[in-house]
Parts: C-alpha cells; sequence; structure tokens
C-alpha cells in the first residue's frame, strides 16, 4: 500500500475517532425504584385492555372463510367439468397425458382447498373449550 493512501486512512480514522460524539449512558441509568414502577406500570396497562374472545374472531372470520370456500369449490368443480370435457373430446394420446398432468394440479388444488377447512375446524373445534 502506498504511504498517501495509508496516511489518508489513518487520518481518516482518526478524524472520526475525534468527531463521533460521544454519548454518556450513565446519565441514563434508572434507580430501581424507577424500574420497578415503570415496570408495574407496563403490567397495569396491559391489564386494562380488552381480551379478544375467541367466539369473536370466530364470528367476524367464519363468514369470510365460508365464502372463500364456496367460491374455491365453485372454481374447481368448473374447472373439473372443463377438464372433463377436453379429456372426453380429446383425440391425440398426448392432449390426454397434457390433462392428466394437469389433473395433478387439481387434485393438489381440491386438497389444499378442503386440507386447509378441515385444518381450521379442527382447531377451532379444539380450541373454543379454552
Amino acid at each position: 500500500m502506498k504511504k498517501s493512501t495509508f496516511f489518508v486512512i489513518n487520518l481518516l480514522i482518526l478524524m472520526a475517532i475525534i468527531l463521533i460524539p460521544v454519548n454518556s449512558f450513565a446519565t441514563d441509568v434508572k434507580t430501581w425504584d424507577e424500574m420497578t414502577s415503570q415496570a408495574s406500570a407496563f403490567i397495569s396497562q396491559g391489564k386494562s385492555k380488552d381480551v379478544i374472545k375467541s367466539s369473536d374472531v370466530a364470528a367476524t372470520i367464519m363468514p369470510i372463510a365460508q365464502a372463500l370456500v364456496a367460491v374455491a369449490t365453485g372454481v374447481l368443480v368448473v374447472v373439473t367439468c372443463i377438464m372433463g370435457i377436453k379429456y372426453a373430446t380429446s383425440s391425440s394420446p398426448d392432449q390426454q397425458a397434457k390433462l392428466k398432468k394437469q389433473l395433478v394440479g387439481l387434485v393438489v388444488s381440491v386438497i389444499v382447498v378442503f386440507g386447509a377447512q378441515a385444518i381450521w375446524a379442527i382447531i377451532y373445534n379444539f380450541m373454543k373449550d379454552f
């Protein structure tokens, strides 16, 4: 490394050390009484909030979830019908093979939609007792 580069780097480091303001964190130290009073205020603030009830959440989410499952079921039925018609009317084995590959995606979609609905129902029925 050249002497001039070495000198410039050392000068920059020295100026950074000199010009960086030094914060004294010693002034921010709190006494034990201040810390306990702040902790008590924090806890009492948390206790004053209303607790969200699972029945309220379920009443809000269930119509949305039911609508989404209904839309997904409709889409799956329509896509299944279209793919079935295409499969029945296709004349070449290549088209039928393509449609069979697409059917894998359709089956995965059915499993995802109804699996999610089943998981939601199981979790809701298990957790509503709590």
